[in-house]
């Protein structure tokens, strides 16, 4: 969970009541998601 300018985000609520993960350095919001499932399966195989 870092940001692409390398401090971890943290983890809030936006708006919409939606899990967000929230950069304080450099304000950048970025909605969670579960992981992918693409990648799950190409670690699995």
């Amino acid at each position: 969970m870092r940001c692409q300018c390398g401090r971890t985000r943290t983890i809030v609520l936006d708006r919409h009541f939606r899990t967000a993960l929230l950069c304080p350095k450099c304000d950048a919001t970025e909605l969670a998601r579960p992981a992918k499932p693409e990648e799950e399966a190409l670690t699995a195989s």
